[in-house]
């Protein structure tokens, strides 16, 4: 097992392509962390990430089967077991590397609001990024070791990250959708402006409020089938973390405010006393910690089996 994690480590670190990765993913922690200073977190650029780390690890694994190495290790004696796990770790742990770049990056950018912050909560969320890493890192290499075409690895790896982000963003937009919208019934009224001209306007009858099924509320069966979805996909916590990030930011002061020219910081200086760290936001970020482990025991154990199974040509 060591002798296999010692050659998949260095055939990443020996390729050119995690060179341009490990480049890349400078390059984008550098733009999200002062975008997330100076305006506010931008996921689209973690979107980007993850479509480099599918690339790398599709890459990087895919010639294993293009070249017979998975059959060569087999036949000197290796178990399918033990060279799907040296992947399995070699994998995971190249993205843990790749994201500490970036954690460090961000965090130094903005130590600015750290100490503001509950300890348990950053410690939170930074594992619950490394989990998610780590899930994405076990779906890629659990693809490139079931499929043994170099190029389609690299298709099917992409177009899952494509979905999960598409997926993700439909079944939050669905799950956010209230059960019942407010309606109130109104009358016309006039009014004379300063020129003399007559103004017509609608004014809300106070007390005729009543309530209204939102039709494209999800709800029975459906609703902790999609909830379920949700929390098991890693861009689905890179959402939560997006919005809580928006809301500790005062995003909504900044929109009603754009002509201050504010900084995110300053924006963020207006609105600290406001700031507040819910119940509700924690068991959400505890929630993501039970949910990546799910899916990175379950992603492992199918890529696991699945390769033990698979007959090496």
């Amino acid at each position: 097992m060591t002798k296999l994690l010692r050659a998949c480590i260095r055939r990443y670190t020996r390729n050119s392509i995690f060179w341009i990765a490990a480049i890349l993913t400078l390059g984008i922690a550098v733009c999200v962390s002062f975008s997330a200073r100076y305006t506010f977190y931008d996921d689209a650029m973690v979107s980007a990430q993850m479509v480099i780390h599918a690339i790398l690890i599709s890459w990087v694994v895919g010639k294993e089967f293009k070249e017979g190495i998975f059959r060569n290790k087999a036949i000197v004696g290796h178990s399918k077991g033990s060279i799907f796990l040296a992947e399995l770790i070699s994998g995971v742990g190249i993205a843990f590397v790749l994201y500490l770049l970036y954690a460090t990056i961000f965090v130094v950018v903005n130590f600015y609001e750290v100490p503001l912050l509950p300890m348990s909560l950053v410690v939170k969320i930074f594992i619950d990024y490394v989990l998610l890493n780590m899930c994405l890192a076990a779906i890629f290499v659990t693809v490139s070791c079931l499929l043994s075409q170099q190029a389609i690895i690299a298709i099917v790896n992409v177009t899952f990250v494509l979905l999960m982000i598409i997926g993700s963003q439909r079944l939050y937009a669905g799950l956010s959708q209230p059960q019942y919208y407010e309606l109130y019934e109104t009358k016309n009224s006039e009014w004379i402006d300063e020129d003399g001209n007559i103004r017509y306007r609608e004014e809300k009858i106070e007390g005729s409020e009543y309530l209204v099924e939102n039709p494209t509320y999800v709800g029975g069966i459906r609703r902790p089938v999609y909830e379920t979805l949700y929390k098991l996909s890693p861009y689905g916590h890179i959402v939560e973390f997006v919005y809580f990030n928006m809301d500790w930011h005062g995003y909504d002061y900044f929109m009603n405010n754009p002509a201050d020219g504010m900084t995110g910081e300053e924006t963020w200086e207006q609105v600290i006393d406001d700031n507040v760290i819910t119940e509700e936001t924690i068991e959400k970020f505890d929630s993501n910690l039970i949910y990546s482990c799910i899916l990175l025991i379950a992603v492992s154990s199918i890529g696991y089996i699945g390769f033990r199974r698979k007959e090496l040509k």
